[in-house]
């Protein structure tokens, strides 16, 4: 299979004008110019189009997608999830909402997810679609229902049936709904399985101060449910904290970090987490500036993640990059644009099979069309108001595309 566009963006290596990705099954075999074809013939083409690789989403609740919630700051938000799950019916909204939020995925040029499930019933959902997955096990303490301890999480991930498209993690939900000890034990578990480990991590300012030791922000039942689980603060820095139950693990996905400060960045190094940024969640709660560029110069490795349809209004990272580009433009375009591919790939440890278009790797590509000729591809994805792939592919296979009739399609999962 050939594929030809008006420009090839190997993320690895510079843009390519007129070029082609071949590939044969599942894998790469030559990335080029189109003046290396020959006589070959080439099945699809798009004269205007920025062929990339498909764009991986790190972190993602696909489960929220049918949900809506009336918009408030954090803490009331999900008090009010909360209620919402414990309603008849909720798990199979939750269940149809992982169905249509791998759907809308692919249809944003989406081939990858790292998608977070309470009750671990995304995967066998999930497992239907053509789109490639980290399917998280979320360990919480004072949930009403598995998984709430080690063992239970545990019985989770072995639970999970991996497949050459789909991958387990373990996600401690965070440092005020799991324990010091059961924090500790799900990232060394993580790294006993070689898999990846995610927590939501210094979210809120009063999560950060129940950290240092001050957890008056917090509301009395949510201390009395964290009393009755174990849950203590440690009584330090976030990343003096986050670095304690990190150590002599598997680097680990922190998640949000919207209230890291250039003190936490020491400790955080230690131990080289990626940090998650999900940008217009971020800006739907009303943070304070996101610390972009101080976690950058860091040298730490920061990716974009949607979060879920209720605080975001579409599942597509090239969203969140060009909110970026808008709003806090101090990133340029290839690097937006490896945060959305190859970095978030290696933050869920797939970076030797996708994230960028290079022999050998995963054929996952996504062609957008662009409405007019440039001569800065990357540029013109992240300054277009909406772009939408014509075509994606995962494993070789197209998922979105014009079919035969010339209709545009996406495979059901």
């Amino acid at each position: 299979m050939i594929v030809r566009a008006g420009w090839v963006v190997p993320v690895e290596g510079p843009a390519i004008p007129d070029g082609f990705v071949e590939f044969r099954d599942d894998r790469i075999v030559r990335v080029g110019s189109a003046k290396e074809l020959g006589a070959l013939p080439v099945e699809h083409a798009f004269p205007r189009g920025v062929l990339t690789p498909g764009l991986v989403n790190p972190h993602t609740h696909l489960e929220l997608t049918d949900l809506a919630l009336p918009r408030s700051d954090f803490w009331t938000w999900a008090r009010a999830l909360v209620a919402r799950r414990g309603e008849p019916g909720a798990h199979d909204v939750a269940a149809t909402g992982v169905a249509r939020g791998a759907r809308l995925s692919l249809e944003a040029g989406v081939t990858c997810v790292g998608d977070i499930s309470r009750s671990n019933l995304h995967w066998p959902i999930l497992r239907q679609s053509p789109i490639r997955k980290v399917c998280f096990v979320e360990l919480l303490a004072f949930a009403l229902e598995p998984a709430r301890t080690l063992a239970e999480l545990r019985a989770g991930v072995e639970a999970v049936d991996e497949d050459a498209l789909l991958t387990v993690g373990v996600s401690p939900h965070a440092p005020y709904s799991v324990s010091s000890a059961d924090l500790y034990g799900s990232a060394a578990y993580a790294t006993t399985l070689d898999r990846p480990w995610c927590v939501h991590f210094a979210e809120t300012r009063e999560e950060v101060a129940f950290l240092a030791g001050d957890d008056r922000g917090l509301t009395a039942s949510l201390r009395e449910r964290m009393a009755n689980c174990g849950i203590a603060s440690p009584r330090t820095s976030a990343g003096a904290y986050f670095a304690e139950f990190a150590t002599a693990c598997r680097p680990g996905l922190l998640v949000h970090g919207n209230y890291l400060t250039p003190t936490d960045l020491a400790a955080l190094r230690t131990v080289e987490p990626t940090v998650i940024y999900c940008p217009r969640a971020h800006a739907y709660f009303g943070h304070t500036d996101y610390p972009l560029r101080m976690l950058l110069d860091a040298g730490l490795r920061v990716v974009l993640g949607t979060d879920g349809l209720p605080c975001s209004t579409t599942l597509s990272p090239l969203d969140e990059a060009r909110f970026v580009a808008a709003h806090d433009p101090v990133v340029d375009g290839a690097s937006l644009l490896r945060m959305i591919t190859l970095d978030s790939a290696a933050a869920l440890g797939l970076a030797e099979r996708i994230g960028s278009l290079a022999v050998g790797k995963c054929a996952d590509l996504a062609v957008f069309e662009l409405d007019a000729p440039t001569d800065e591809p990357i540029d013109a994805l992240f300054r277009a108001t909406c772009v939408r792939p014509a075509a994606v592919w995962v494993a070789g296979q197209q998922v979105v595309g014009q079919s035969s009739t010339g209709a545009v399609t996406c495979r059901r999962s």
